[in-house]
């Protein structure tokens, strides 16, 4: 079958090439601290851009009911084929929907005590202004909204790129716009600053909180560079523990967190 987006390839070996290596569980156990610091017990889940269902049955194992969603077949077979083989407890807590961030599905309904999305998904959409609309109208009174962005500015990738030579990709991100493309398939990548999802947002949610994912330890082009140094690698967890909270390297990583709730 013909791909309809270069998710659907992706998600042939996504867990291979980010979730099952040493720097991306680290990365992913970053945003999971800040979900699980504000998750109340048995609360129901709605997983935004949920990729190969990684972080919906890390919920559904604690006991969370989870609606996982995708744009990308692939992705949400992946998902399916996951839920398939789980234990019947957590399978039971994990229902799997197609959601598309540019025009939201009424099928997927609330209410929800916390909505998430993951390493990049929201950066699909250019303008989330509609998105953020829908998710108001589907979250508890006191419910939360954790977003992980890719950020304008990281400084791996900067760097990186730019002591091979290769410049055009150590600024791709500057202009907040680029595209991917992947077996002759395009996809435009908007990279959305604080600021923009604060201007986005607005008239329904407020930032709470924003931390770097990705300051110290390397973005996926540059996975090899810590796992080959393990001592190296503690170093930059640690430091990155220590700063990805404050500013201004909480908008230097390769993502950043951001928690959204609704003004008092």
């Amino acid at each position: 079958m013909t791909p309809d987006s270069v998710f659907d390839t992706l998600a042939i070996d996504y867990d291979a090439a980010f979730s099952n290596r040493i720097p991306g569980r680290w990365l992913r156990s970053r945003t999971r601290r800040v979900i699980a610091a504000i998750l109340p017990p048995a609360s129901r889940v709605l997983d935004v851009g949920c990729g190969t269902g990684d972080d919906a049955f890390w919920l559904a194992a604690a006991g969370h009911e989870v609606v996982a969603t995708d744009v990308s077949h692939g992705m949400l077979n992946v998902t399916k084929a996951r839920r398939a083989a789980a234990p019947e407890t957590v399978a039971a807590r994990v229902d799997v929907e197609r959601l598309d961030l540019e025009s939201p599905c009424d099928e997927v309904r609330g209410p929800f005590d916390l909505v998430m999305s993951n390493f990049g998904a929201v950066n699909c959409c250019a303008d989330l202004g509609g998105f953020f609309a829908w998710l108001d109208q589907r979250l508890e009174e006191d419910g939360r909204v954790v977003i992980t962005v890719m950020g304008r500015y990281c400084l791996w990738e900067t760097f990186g790129f730019a002591l091979r030579g290769r410049f055009r990709q150590a600024a791709r991100r500057w202009s907040g716009r680029a595209t991917f493309t992947l077996d002759g398939i395009d996809q435009p990548i908007w990279y959305h600053s604080p600021a923009a999802i604060r201007n986005m947002a607005q008239s329904h949610f407020v930032i709470e909180s924003i931390s770097g994912v990705g300051v110290f330890v390397p973005s996926t082009e540059f996975f090899h560079v810590c796992e080959s140094r393990p001592r190296l690698m503690r170093c930059l967890c640690r430091l990155e523990t220590i700063v990805a909270g404050r500013w201004p390297f909480n908008r230097l990583g390769d993502h950043y967190t951001v928690v959204l709730r609704r003004p008092a």
